[in-house]
């Protein structure tokens, strides 16, 4: 849902279900701004307003790193636990211009 908005093609995204079981077995995770959608208390804390709501389980892979332009909570307005566990990398800033630098590096542009 989140990469519709970005006019990614409706053919290129995959459903919760058949993408969650692969995160076990990611190196490495790239969440831009997704805050709910990715909080592990929506599974483990009954007290929480997304307790039970159907979450990516980006929690699962060995490094998650997350771009966001500050530490503000999603909609729901609570902290997501995630971006305090050892395996994530916070990175503040804008998106594109994050993502533009990782992509020139992986492809060796960055030199």
């Amino acid at each position: 849902m989140l990469l519709a908005e970005a006019d990614i093609p409706y053919d290129r995204l995959l459903d919760m279900d058949s993408i969650n079981p692969d995160f076990p077995q990611t190196d490495v995770v790239l969440i831009i701004g997704a805050n709910d959608v990715t909080n592990p208390a929506a599974r483990t804390d009954q007290s929480s307003p997304i307790f039970g709501m159907p979450i990516l389980d980006v929690d699962k892979a060995r490094t998650v790193m997350v771009i966001k332009r500050s530490m503000n909570p999603g909609f729901a307005g609570i902290d997501n636990p995630l971006y305090y566990f050892d395996k994530t990398l916070m990175l503040f800033g804008d998106a594109k211009g994050f993502v533009g630098d990782i992509v020139r590096e992986l492809t060796g542009g960055g030199h």
